[in-house]
């Protein structure tokens, strides 16, 4: 499996948004969408505040493909579902929201039930 370079996460985990974009079942990126992104580790995760109504949470979630960019990073990824049940995970993510984030009122939704179920890891394609 392909990981993200030290230098990628550095840039990437600067910024305050990533764009994101879901490849859909024809092969299309039709819509690119600035979303929020945290680092784990050496890993990138996103959630969905619509869920499934998310204009790029849906298609991600059917190809698993998409593109991102952020920092001048720009990469072909996957979207892996994180399953609700892994609690390590979910929890690190959360903090990681919580973290990053602290000056938004949102970060607190975006560490809960529901949009907690909506958890994404990015990884970058080879």
């Amino acid at each position: 499996m392909a990981a993200w370079t030290e230098d990628e996460l550095n840039r990437i985990n600067a910024e305050t948004y990533f764009t994101v974009g879901a490849t859909l079942p024809d092969g299309t990126t039709p819509k690119n969408v600035d979303i929020w992104s945290v680092p784990v580790g050496e890993r990138i995760f996103i959630r969905s505040f619509n869920g499934t109504q998310g204009k790029w949470y849906g298609p991600a979630l059917e190809t698993g493909r998409g593109r991102i960019s952020a920092g001048g990073v720009e990469k072909d990824v996957r979207f892996v579902p994180v399953d609700s049940e892994d609690e390590e995970t979910n929890q690190a993510v959360d903090d990681s929201f919580l973290k990053k984030y602290a000056d938004s009122k949102y970060s607190v939704t975006m560490s809960t039930e529901p949009v907690r179920r909506n958890t994404l890891e990015v990884v970058p394609v080879d």
